[in-house]
C-alpha cells in the first residue's frame, strides 16, 4: 500500500515505469534518453539500445517530424499536446495522443522533457467511422430534399395556385440543402455570414418581408456551432412564418458579431434576430410549443445563452455561443 512516507524519488520512478502509457525522457536537444517498459511494449521495441540517443522526431514519419520539433520548442515555454500517426517499430499502424512537459533542473533551466503518449488508435478509427456515417447521412438527406422537391413540382403541375406554393417550398427546402453543402468534403468549418445568408435566402424576395443580414468581419464556425445556429435561425424562421413578419409582412434584421473573451465570458459569436411585424404580438408562448424550449436546452448544452425580448410588434432574439475559432477581421 502506498503511503506519503513512501513517496521517495525511487518509488516515484517505479510509478512512471508502471504507467500503461508510453513515457519517454528526452534531452534538451530532442534526443531520446529513456522509455518505460510499457512504452517499449506499446511501440514494439525489443531493444531500446538501438533507440537511445537518437533524435525523437526522426522516429516519426517524415511528414510529422517538423511538428514534433515544433512541439518541443512550444513545450520549453510550458507544455504541448498533439495527436499524430506513427507506426510501431514493427510497422503496426498507431495513432497517438502526445503531451510534452519540460523537466526543470534545480536552477530552473531546461533539463529536458517528459513525454507521455497514449494509444488512441481505436478512438481515431471510431471518429473516422463516424465521419463516414455522417457523410452518408448528409448524402441521403440531400437526396431526400431532392425527392421532396420533385414530388412538390409533380403534384403542383398544371395548377397555378399549387405551382406558386410548390415554388416557394422548393426554394426553402433548397436553402436547407445548400446549407448542408457548406460542409461538403472533409471541411469542419464554414463562414458564418454565408451560413446565415443561406438560411434566410428563401425569404429575401420582393414579395416577402425585408430581410437584412449584417456581419462584422469574417466569422469562422465549426460544424457543431453551425448546427446550433441553424437550429435557432430555423426555429425563428418557422415562428415568423406562422405568426410574425414573414407571414404578416414587416422587417427582419439578422446580424452577427464576434466578442472577445473577458473575465466572466469566453470569446463568443453573438447572433441577433430583430423582427418587426405588421401584426401585433398577441402571445409570447403557445400551448404545445416546444421549439423555443428545445433551443434553450441545446444552447445550454453547448455552453451558450439564448434570450428573447418580446415587443409590441415583434421580438429581439439573441444567441451567444462560445467560439472555437477566432474571428478574422
Amino acid at each position: 500500500m502506498l503511503s506519503k512516507t513512501e513517496l521517495s524519488p525511487e518509488s516515484l520512478s517505479h510509478v512512471i515505469e508502471q504507467s500503461i502509457d508510453c513515457v519517454k525522457l528526452v534531452d534538451p536537444q530532442g534526443n531520446l534518453l529513456w522509455m518505460n517498459p510499457n512504452g517499449l511494449c506499446a511501440m514494439e521495441i525489443d531493444d531500446f539500445s538501438h533507440m537511445t540517443g537518437r533524435e525523437w522526431a526522426s522516429l516519426w514519419p517524415e511528414d510529422a517530424q517538423q511538428m514534433i520539433r515544433n512541439a518541443l520548442i512550444e513545450a520549453s515555454q510550458g507544455s504541448a499536446r498533439f495527436e499524430a500517426f506513427c507506426p510501431t517499430a514493427k510497422g503496426a499502424p498507431r495513432w497517438w495522443e502526445v503531451s510534452i512537459s519540460p523537466v526543470r533542473s534545480r536552477d530552473g533551466s531546461n533539463a529536458g522533457y517528459i513525454s507521455v503518449s497514449r494509444d488512441v488508435s481505436q478512438l481515431h478509427a471510431d471518429r473516422e467511422a463516424q465521419k463516414v456515417l455522417l457523410a452518408e447521412m448528409r448524402h441521403r438527406l440531400k437526396n431526400s430534399f431532392a425527392m421532396v422537391c420533385a414530388m412538390l413540382r409533380t403534384v403542383a403541375r398544371g395548377d397555378a395556385a399549387n405551382t406558386a406554393f410548390a415554388t416557394e417550398m422548393v426554394g426553402r427546402i433548397s436553402a436547407l440543402a445548400t446549407a448542408q453543402t457548406l460542409f461538403d468534403g472533409d471541411s469542419e468549418v464554414t463562414d458564418l455570414c454565408a451560413l446565415l445568408a443561406t438560411l434566410v435566402s428563401p425569404f429575401r424576395d420582393s414579395s416577402g418581408p425585408v430581410v437584412e443580414v449584417d456581419c462584422e468581419g469574417v466569422h469562422i464556425v465549426e460544424r457543431r456551432e453551425a448546427d446550433v445556429i441553424s437550429l435557432v435561425v430555423g426555429e425563428l424562421t418557422v415562428n415568423s412564418t406562422k405568426h410574425g413578419a414573414i407571414g404578416n409582412g414587416g422587417r427582419i434584421a439578422l446580424s452577427a458579431r464576434f466578442e472577445d473573451a473577458n473575465d466572466s465570458n469566453p470569446a463568443s459569436h453573438v447572433i441577433s434576430w430583430q423582427e418587426i411585424s405588421n401584426a401585433k404580438v398577441v402571445a409570447t408562448s403557445r400551448s404545445g410549443g416546444q421549439g423555443l424550449s428545445l433551443i434553450e436546452r441545446i444552447c445550454n448544452a453547448r455552453g451558450g445563452r439564448f434570450a428573447i425580448d418580446w415587443q409590441d410588434h415583434g421580438l429581439v432574439a439573441t444567441l451567444s455561443l462560445p467560439a472555437s475559432a477566432p474571428a478574422n477581421t
